[in-house]
């Protein structure tokens, strides 16, 4: 998909709708979307080093609310310090740290336009209908991680419940690991509801900002340059089999583009 306009007052109305209650209006309301940027400080402890990919992030309305929800949601549970986004050359990848309040990852992963500098790439559905893949990016991987933080904080049961799409649907926890992530990547919440602030939904976003097409990302898992060709394409393959079981989970992104 290229071209269209992304439906930012439907997108406030279903993500303000799921996750604010009445209480936390009025906080949520006290950084306007259009503040985020400048007054990000006032939400996350960060230095410098993160500025560019910050700017990435607030540039779009999906990046800004997230913020604005981790912002109402750390002051009602009376979170005594601001999140943290934290650069680590000791760590091989990027989480979120319940323990420490905080997003943890290693910059030198990343070169200078945002790219793994390991080649690491998603699967996602290719325009013609097959498995793609699309590189990782520091943007994509804050934002990912920082949806998680927004999920422990409202203790939703996708986080705490461990192993319950496995239960489910076998062929769904392989694909996806666990709801938590499925609801991250795809905004799906499994049987129940679709939650716009999603990978997909930044993606979404972002590529029809660019006038890009968009690939929606499919599963969890993806590879590296180190991966073998042979182990690279059974992965594509299995994934591929069970695309039939994820078809509808993958369009939920459409609500939210013209």
């Amino acid at each position: 998909m290229a071209g269209g306009v992304f439906r930012e007052e439907l997108f406030f109305e279903d993500a303000e709708k799921l996750h604010l209650t009445f209480d936390e209006s009025w906080v949520y309301s006290q950084i306007p979307d259009g503040e985020v940027r400048e007054r990000l400080g006032e939400i996350l402890a960060y230095d410098s080093a993160f500025s560019a990919v910050l700017d990435e992030i607030c540039s779009n309305v999906v990046g800004r609310t997230l913020f604005r929800l981790l912002s109402t949601k750390a002051a009602m549970a009376g979170k005594g310090q601001r999140l943290r986004l934290a650069n680590r050359g000791d760590i091989a990848g990027s989480y979120y740290s319940r323990r420490d309040f905080a997003v943890l990852t290693n910059c030198g992963l990343f070169d200078g336009a945002g790219l793994a500098r390991d080649g690491s790439c998603y699967y996602c559905l290719a325009e013609e209908g097959g498995i793609g893949s699309k590189p990782a990016t520091f943007t994509a991987t804050l934002f990912h991680e920082f949806c998680h933080a927004l999920h422990d904080l409202e203790k939703i049961s996708e986080i705490t419940v461990a192993g319950e799409l496995h239960r489910s649907n076998r062929i769904l926890g392989r694909t996806w690991d666990n709801a938590e992530e499925l609801r991250t990547i795809t905004g799906c919440i499994y049987g129940v509801a679709q939650d716009p602030i999603c990978d997909h939904c930044l993606d979404l976003n972002l590529a029809l900002a660019r006038g890009l097409p968009f690939l929606p990302r499919y599963s969890h898992k993806g590879f590296d340059a180190k991966t073998p060709p042979r182990d690279e394409e059974m992965g594509r393959r299995e994934l591929l089999s069970y695309l039939s079981e994820s078809r509808k989970i993958l369009d939920g992104w459409k609500r939210y583009a013209w």
